[in-house]
């Protein structure tokens, strides 16, 4: 028969109980883990971080769009906007996008000071 075969009813009755009740335990740590990680600002970096992703994959391959799969983007394209519409979504949107935009600006005109300063020299 089965390996617990050989136990008593009231072994087997307390094994399964202790077995429910690790595995309770563990879905309440993993309820835990998932509620930790789904707040809107590791969602927001998360994004930011696909979105970087895809657009450096995007543009190093070519800047045509022969060179996207956009079937395969479809999916990340529909959930990234319902994601944007939710309200709680705004503010670390703006915060990523002021980050975004002052570090692109701190590369633009450290770019051009050493281009004029190479000119000047």
């Amino acid at each position: 028969m089965g390996l617990d075969s050989h136990l008593s009813s009231a072994e087997r009755k307390q094994k399964l109980l202790a077995e429910g009740a690790l595995f309770r335990a563990e879905m309440l740590h993993s309820r835990n883990i998932v509620r930790a990680n789904l707040n809107s600002k590791s969602l927001a970096t998360v994004l930011l971080g696909r979105a970087s992703g895809i657009a450096s994959s995007l543009f190093s391959v070519s800047s045509s769009l022969k060179g996207s799969n956009l079937p395969a983007m479809l999916p990340l394209l529909v959930t990234g906007a319902s994601w944007l519409s939710k309200r709680c979504t705004r503010k670390p949107l703006l915060i990523g996008a002021a980050v975004i935009a002052a570090i692109g600006g701190a590369v633009f005109v450290s770019s051009r000071n050493s281009r004029e300063t190479t000119d000047d020299e």
